[in-house]
């Protein structure tokens, strides 16, 4: 079975891969995790809400009372009205939410983070124990100042001020519209919880993602970096082919002959000869040897 072209392309890159994995595991861990004072902490968000409960009542409140004596009537007066202390803790709630509460408790701790301190109410409608985003079907005038933030101590510090500047907001309130004492809302604190943790986000997707990302990357670089090598070797292999055919269609010419053999050029050829000896005559005679005689040289 033939191995797919792109993993042969990846196998060949593969330490640019391997390097690519490291650059990767590092890039997540400092994704999801940061050195503080040389310690490793994780980046998830995490949160802190602390709540503050305070009981809405009244000076006639008959919450201790176990029987409710009759009065006179007098005659051309209607009998007092109680008003639903339930439903007025509801309204109290969405006052401690709003930003009047939020200004009087940032201006005594100081600015909120807009993106992990808030300050939120709520009224109970579920026992002590309850948890509020599973409401219950009760109608308490049980009110409750929730702080949030990243530490514990900071968002029992902001539950704690919501709850104090409320209750300064809603005397202040009162003693504007100069309401009898016995008329007047009152607001007994019940207990402040500790903070408790709330749900962070998962460390591990910043970590994951992060890795996946920076390797792909790296694998897109493998692929790019082929690709281009590719295309240079066709070029090459290109223009080599040009030349040869080019080189192929050339005439050849004539000054570029090969030289001529010695056979061809036997004719030109000069024999070397004896100086004093002639060409076909044979064999020198015996008297070559001998000096010559007078007559013979006269």
């Amino acid at each position: 079975m033939e191995t797919p072209k792109y993993l042969q392309v990846l196998w060949n890159y593969k330490w640019v891969l391997v390097f690519g994995a490291l650059v990767a595991a590092v890039a997540a861990f400092f994704a999801g995790f940061a050195i503080v004072n040389g310690q490793v902490v994780s980046r998830a968000q995490q949160t802190w809400s602390a709540a503050t409960t305070m009981l809405v009542t009244s000076p006639a409140d008959r919450l201790y009372q176990a029987e409710v004596p009759g009065v006179p009537i007098q005659q051309g007066t209607s009998d007092p009205q109680v008003i639903d202390l339930a439903s007025t803790a509801l309204v109290y709630a969405y006052i401690l939410s709003g930003d009047m509460i939020q200004d009087a408790v940032e201006a005594e701790i100081g600015p909120l983070d807009d993106e992990t301190e808030s300050i939120t109410a709520l009224r109970r409608t579920t026992q002590p124990t309850g948890d509020e985003r599973f409401p219950g079907r009760l109608s308490l005038p049980v009110l409750e100042a929730v702080g949030t933030a990243e530490t514990a101590d900071r968002a029992e510090e902001i539950s704690r001020a919501a709850a104090a500047a409320f209750t300064t907001y809603v005397v202040a309130q009162q003693d504007e519209q100069q309401l009898a004492p016995e008329l007047r809302v009152m607001l007994e604190p019940i207990g402040a919880s500790p903070a408790v943790e709330g749900e962070s986000s998962n460390p591990a997707i910043p970590v994951v993602v992060t890795f996946v990302g920076v390797f792909l990357a790296f694998v897109v670089l493998v692929f790019i970096i082929a690709g281009l090598r590719s295309r240079s070797a066709k070029r090459k292999a290109a223009r080599a082919e040009k030349k040869a055919a080019a080189a192929a269609e050339e005439p050849v010419d004539e000054t570029d002959a090969a030289p001529a053999t010695p056979a061809e050029n036997a004719d030109d050829v000069v024999p070397e000869v004896e100086v004093g000896e002639l060409v076909g005559a044979g064999p020198p005679s015996r008297r070559s040897g001998r000096a010559a005689r007078e007559d013979e040289t006269a």
